[in-house]
């Protein structure tokens, strides 16, 4: 059980980091690869026991987690990685269809050329991962090209609720790209929203943003119980 060997699990924080920065980083790292999957306790005492810290920067960490949507507090049994529902992942994307679909108007609207080589490469690089059917880095490339739209739009808040939107939805997006079809449906939209951008035509950017995650939301909420099942890559 994770519960009982959290130190076990992740290994020991390490030492070029201040303490509270490594056990923030190796709990959200954690929790975003379901190493610590949805609904598991985190006990702090535990932790600290294991990894011979203090609870403070567990605590620390937990707050900075909190604020992310990635733990949230349960009566009598402290922080725990929340259970998202079907309703809740439908919220979440509902959600990014719009926060995102602004973004890449505006990143359409203010593309400079380093940003619009660096979306050529992340597409090239996802075509690449797609061929050897290379999960893992599938879900960070698709990551990457959603952060960096995000960057471009040069609005902090916006690029902060986008990030939220994201990670908290996070776990079942993951599983996501093992469904039938989808990951080459993602390199198809990703494709069109890159050349949107590429003429910056923001309109276009921002219907094609639009229509890629309204596709996966389709995807994921006609395999919900499946991705709920399943463990991520």
């Amino acid at each position: 059980m994770f519960e009982e060997k959290h130190g076990a699990v992740l290994g020991p924080p390490p030492v070029r980091e201040t303490i509270s920065a490594a056990v923030y980083r190796q709990l959200r790292e954690a929790i975003l690869t379901a190493l610590i999957p949805m609904g598991t306790r985190i006990n702090e005492v535990e932790l600290a026991s294991d990894w011979r810290i203090s609870r403070t920067p567990i605590r620390d960490a937990l707050r900075r987690l909190e604020a992310e949507g990635l733990v949230q507090g349960a009566p009598g049994r402290g922080m725990i990685v929340p259970v998202l529902t079907r309703v809740d992942v439908d919220e979440l994307y509902a959600l990014r269809e719009g926060l995102e679909g602004m973004a890449a108007r505006l990143a359409a609207e203010r593309a400079t050329p380093q940003f619009l080589v660096h979306l050529n490469t992340l597409l090239k690089m996802y075509g690449a991962a797609l061929k050897k059917d290379d999960t893992a880095q599938l879900v960070l490339i698709d990551g990457a090209l959603h952060d960096a739209v995000a960057q471009m739009a040069q609005n902090r808040r916006l690029e902060q609720t986008v990030h939220v939107a994201r990670l908290r939805v996070h776990q079942i997006h993951a599983r996501s790209f093992r469904l039938k079809g989808r990951a080459g449906r993602t390199f198809r939209e990703m494709a069109t929203l890159v050349a949107a951008i590429r003429t910056r035509n923001a309109s276009r950017a921002e219907t094609s943003m639009r229509a890629h995650l309204t596709s996966l939301r389709g995807d994921v909420a006609a395999a919900f119980d499946e991705l709920l099942a399943s463990k991520s890559s």
